[in-house]
């Protein structure tokens, strides 16, 4: 959806934290760790929000602009509530912390739901769970709706000089909110504004040249990356 003013917005209807990690908005996605693939356990906590606060005032903005992400502040403690529940107790916090690789990658995932551009069923699509980008069965009144991943390679920001993470998803705001580009990230985004909407497509990218599939160079595609399929939000 395109805001009178030029922004672009989208209506978040639920967040949800997912257990285990994983990159993708899919919830079958291995785990690679030591050389091998794993089949990783993972549990969805939906966290509880007020639908209309969330997107009150200007609503929810997408801005690449903006570098971190920040949503409102009435959801705060539902997904501090959420957060304890999915990681065993352990309190979501802004305080910079010491993890390794492996320990990065088993933070949650955040989810966050989008309405649909259409609200009308695709006849073309025979399983929503299959491809990532859609709610499917989290959301059976909604399988269209467009879900976004945010791991925690996103939205936990490393220091270099520290060597420490910080979690740069923010409950701070009085009305609406921002999806900043630490949200965009791992997603090919095109702002369509003709048609006041907006796509988004998970993308995964690979700078070893020798990984690239070789359609990419013969259509004359950039060979470093590969994108799935889009999801248009309202």
């Amino acid at each position: 959806n395109m805001a009178r003013a030029g922004w672009f917005t989208v209506f978040v209807k639920n967040i949800y934290i997912r257990t285990g990690g994983g990159q993708s908005s899919l919830d079958n996605d291995s785990d690679q760790d030591n050389g091998g693939a794993q089949t990783i356990r993972r549990r969805t906590v939906k966290v509880k929000i007020n639908v209309r606060t969330v997107n009150s005032g200007k609503g929810v903005i997408v801005d690449s602009g903006t570098t971190d992400t920040y949503l409102s502040k009435t959801a705060a403690p539902a997904f501090k509530n959420a957060w304890k529940e999915a990681t065993g107790g352990r309190a979501y916090s802004h305080s910079p912390v010491k993890l390794s690789d492996e320990e990065l990658h088993r933070l949650p995932t955040v989810l966050v739901q989008c309405h649909a551009y259409s609200a009308t069923k695709d006849p073309s699509i025979d399983d929503y769970n299959s491809i990532p980008g859609y709610t499917g069965d989290l959301d059976p009144s909604s399988p269209e709706d467009l879900l976004i991943a945010i791991p925690a390679t996103s939205y936990m920001d490393y220091s270099p000089t520290t060597k420490l993470y910080t979690s740069r998803l923010y409950f701070t705001e009085t009305a609406g909110g921002v999806l900043g580009s630490n949200t965009m990230q791992g997603h090919n985004v095109v702002f369509d504004w003709e048609h006041h909407r907006i796509g988004f497509a998970e993308s995964s990218c690979s700078y070893d040249k020798n990984d690239a599939p070789e359609f990419a160079e013969d259509s004359g595609y950039a060979s470093d990356c590969q994108v799935k399929e889009p999801v248009l939000s309202q």
